[in-house]
């Protein structure tokens, strides 16, 4: 057997399933000899991009594995790896390496070296003695603690090499799960209990601990209302009376308004990290902290109070002890705090009907996109992600989620064009669900000859574009450029081109055809067709920002 036979079978011994990348790499002919399927991106990043989004589907539990070719494939790599650590996928990158005599010298690329900055684990195999101990090493960091991206580079001539003697034994690591110091959650409830205005925010930890039923239990036993982070939005339904909304770089009312006035946020399965794109807690808020990483307690704000330990087990806990102290049946439901939630849902629906809703000739509203995608998608069987810049955030605060893992927020760093290959790990996750990503004209074209790979893939996915022509609010960056050199100006006719790529593709011009263009568009994934629709929008970059609230 060759060493990239032993490679290839312990990743099957781990449950995975196929080898996404771009060759060459000597892994991709193994994978084939032992059925595993291999997926072909035309660009690495876009095929990174997918095997982020199926490990997220997965919420770990199933982890994507990514080949690429040493040297120039590993080094086009890079952003699309740095996303991933951004938002802590698992997902594990096996790039060859320049033989051995050469990786001394001088501009020759180490991946392992220049990687350890975006990943969990970076290391170099040189010897085939170390496959398998390697990758058991890999596949604990993967499976256990702050997850992230591990990188296993190996030496092209150890690939391309046979092993000799016996079998290597490969022993999978376990996956190992934490409750917190009992007096630490005992700390947290008490503080719950005597907050006047309780909030909780979930995060991603949550949903890769998979605990949105436990969260929705202590809400409601609690009477608690619920909010999430970007990457947490989808770990509680959206519709529900206790749900505020996402609270991302744009952000609801409810959500906004609630969080100013408590006198307690919690976090679960939250780092509290700030960057651009996740709303800041008020600066005067008291917060408190679930968390399975120590190092990320109080990382950026100071915390009342904090439990280490897995989402799951931690909200477990805290609602055996709440129950212990206001009984099985928790507290009344508010009525008051019900209705004030209510009131603020409908007056933000209210303040934003005209462009949800609007049909006016010329251009067609964006908002009137969402508000159609909102309204029409069979939301227990779709997942729905966002593309950098003004579609998130205009995307973000009026698109529920009803379903875990129904949207895919991404974005402590955020690529332009990430969402396609993001659908493409959504529909390779959950074959039986549509899955769709809304980009702008910008982002689509980043990443739009991978249109291809999601027709060669049969992977059916549901691309709309809102085209306005324009990178939408970078003339406030750069207005000088934009009166001068029309420098925020872009151009192309994706429809053509989609439909060059073999997709199915329209362009649609009128609001009034928004919602049949829709339909047609699901139809057609229902058929086995990748579709693609263009929406001739008009720039519109007024956003529910969070700043607005101070957060």
């Amino acid at each position: 057997m060759s060493n990239a036979d032993v490679i290839i079978e312990v990743l099957q011994q781990e449950g995975i399933e196929f080898l996404a990348g771009f060759p060459n790499n000597r892994l991709f002919n193994s994978a084939a000899s032992h059925q595993m399927r291999p997926i072909i991106g035309r660009t690495e990043r876009a095929i990174i991009n997918m095997a982020d989004a199926y490990t997220r589907m997965m919420n770990g539990q199933k982890i994507a594995a990514i080949a690429v070719q040493d040297g120039p494939g590993i080094e086009a790599s890079f952003g699309a790896v740095a996303q991933a650590y951004g938002d802590n996928t698992p997902i594990l990158m096996l790039p060859g390496a320049h033989a051995p005599a050469m990786q001394g010298y001088d501009p020759q690329f180490i991946a392992s070296r220049s990687y350890r900055d975006i990943t969990k684990w970076a290391t170099l195999i040189n010897d085939k003695r170390e496959l398998t101990r390697k990758l058991e090493m890999a596949f604990s960091a993967l499976k256990n603690g702050k997850p992230g991206p591990v990188l296993l580079e190996t030496a092209a001539p150890i690939l391309w090499g046979n092993w000799e003697g016996e079998k290597p034994t490969y022993q999978s690591p376990p996956r190992l799960r934490s409750m917190a110091d009992p007096d630490d959650v005992e700390r947290i409830l008490d503080t719950l209990l005597s907050a006047a205005r309780p909030v909780l925010i979930a995060g991603h930890g949550a949903l890769y601990a998979e605990a949105w039923d436990e969260l929705r239990e202590l809400a409601e036993l609690l009477q608690i209302p619920v909010t999430t982070s970007l990457l947490g939005k989808s770990v509680f339904p959206e519709s529900h009376e206790l749900a505020l909304g996402c609270a991302g770089r744009t952000i609801t009312k409810a959500a906004g308004h609630f969080c100013n006035e408590s006198d307690f946020i919690l976090g679960i399965g939250t780092s509290f990290t700030i960057n651009d794109f996740t709303s800041r807690m008020p600066k005067d808020a008291v917060l408190g902290q679930i968390t399975n990483e120590p190092s990320d307690v109080a990382k950026c704000r100071a915390v009342a109070c904090a439990a280490v330990g897995d989402a799951r087990l931690v909200l477990r806990q805290l609602i055996d002890a709440a129950k212990a102290k206001v009984g099985d049946g928790g507290r009344p439901k508010d009525s008051d705090m019900l209705a004030e939630i209510a009131a603020l849902k409908q007056e933000f629906f209210d303040e934003w009907s005209e462009r949800l809703l609007c049909d006016d000739e010329g251009a067609i509203s964006p908002y009137r996109v969402i508000h159609e995608m909102n309204t029409l998608f069979d939301k227990s069987k779709t997942v729905v992600t966002h593309d950098a810049g003004n579609p998130r955030d205009q995307l973000v605060p009026f698109y529920s989620a009803e379903t875990p893992r129904g949207y895919l927020g991404w974005g402590k760093s955020t690529h332009l064009g990430s969402s396609l290959g993001m659908a493409m790990g959504g529909k390779l996750a959950r074959p039986d669900w549509l899955s769709v990503n809304f980009v702008g004209d910008t982002g689509f074209g980043q990443t739009s000859n991978d249109v291809e790979t999601a027709v060669r893939s049969n992977l059916p996915i549901l691309t709309i574009i809102v085209n306005n022509g324009v990178m939408a609010g970078y003339g406030n960056y750069m207005p000088d450029a934009v009166e001068k050199y029309q420098s925020s100006a872009t151009g192309g006719d994706y429809t053509a081109m989609s439909q060059a790529m073999g997709a199915y593709a329209e362009r649609i011009e009128k609001a009034s055809d928004v919602r049949a263009a829709l339909e047609r568009g699901v139809a057609q994934t229902e058929a086995g067709n990748v579709a693609v629709l263009e929406f001739m929008t008009r720039e519109e970059p007024v956003l529910a920002a969070a700043s607005k609230w101070g957060m």
